[in-house]
């Protein structure tokens, strides 16, 4: 289905959280054209078969940011969102996200506050994030887990750096704030973020930290 919005999904090595996470998208209001992006044959491309989505097949393991720019070259959507297969996005949530870039027209990307929850999935805090500029955003990334950017932007700031692994979208927010592009926080929470140690952020932190520096030195 092609709408307002594409929502882009990395499928590797999420076998356990994809199925759910293809329902919890299927069920927003504002129905979302979905893009998979898995290896052939993998399990995760098994579970995909089963929903009313796009498939693209690679042949090896690419980076997150390598993924989100095959997905966002194939995307039919006005606008673009990550959809991390761990996460969730509350009803209605990519609808009041898409309404806003509508409405806020000198706006690149939005974003909300987000539910924390463990990985049993119990509650654990919520996320609510800062806003500004580049200056802000250079002490730390703000925009969360799941924000929705314009497709546009990529035709203008080009694509994520494929070649980081763990802060590609931070080196991308600094690059469009950089650019004078401005983002617009949704003070509410449209999502639940799930805290997992074996994330990639936190099970290479020291990536983690060069990866943050790096782009910071870029922009800063």
């Amino acid at each position: 289905m092609t709408g307002r919005v594409t929502a882009i999904v990395s499928a590797y090595f999420c076998e356990d959280w994809l199925e759910r996470r293809l329902v919890n998208l299927e069920e927003q209001d504002e129905q979302p054209e979905i893009i998979v992006i898995c290896q052939n044959n993998s399990a995760e491309h098994r579970v995909a078969e089963k929903h009313d989505c796009r498939i693209i097949i690679t042949e090896d393991v690419p980076t997150i940011y390598a993924a989100w720019n095959i997905g966002a070259k194939a995307a039919q959507g006005k606008y673009l969102t990550n959809a991390n297969a761990d996460d969730l996005l509350k009803p209605g949530a990519l609808k009041r996200m898409a309404d806003t870039l509508d409405k806020n027209t000198t706006h690149a990307v939005c974003y909300s506050n987000v539910d924390v929850v463990d990985y049993k999935g119990d509650p654990a805090g919520v996320y609510e994030w800062a806003e500004g500029g580049l200056q802000k955003l250079l002490g730390g990334c703000f925009l969360g887990p799941m924000p929705m950017w314009r497709a546009s932007l990529h035709k203008q700031h080009g694509y994520f750096d494929g070649e980081y692994h763990v802060a590609g979208d931070y080196e991308y927010w600094l690059r469009l704030a950089a650019a004078g592009e401005k983002f617009f926080h949704i003070r509410e929470s449209l999502g639940i973020y799930t805290a997992r140690g074996n994330s990639a952020e936190h099970r290479e932190s020291l990536r983690t930290l060069w990866e943050t520096s790096r782009a910071r030195g870029k922009y800063r």
